[in-house]
């Protein structure tokens, strides 16, 4: 699975990883994504917000539905699905209901 995110961003992945403040790998699952808020990607804001409430996944592959037994729960998840740059954003709660944890 990483070895994907390697091939997909190529000499930018190492930077991308810097970036990312939350990192996980198993023989399961690869996320890479970061903690910001809402505000940031609704209303894109650029104010200072010290509270992020949105897990921004920036690559997630494998079991994704893990992400709900390894990292807190937020107000929203927001990502973009491949072959897309359009960002999704979504109710944290709704989404792990929708996928049975």
């Amino acid at each position: 699975m990483i070895t994907s995110f390697f091939k997909e961003y190529g000499n930018e992945a190492e930077k991308i990883l810097k970036d990312c403040t939350h990192i996980y790998c198993d023989e399961e699952l690869f996320f890479c994504g970061y903690k910001t808020h809402s505000d940031y990607i609704l209303k894109k804001t650029n104010k200072r917000l010290d509270k992020g409430d949105t897990w921004f996944v920036y690559y997630a592959a494998g079991k994704v539905t893990k992400l709900f037994e390894i990292f807190e729960p937020q107000k929203f998840v927001c990502f973009h699905r491949l072959n897309s740059d359009k960002l999704k954003i979504y109710s944290y709660n709704r989404l792990r209901d929708y996928y049975g944890k």
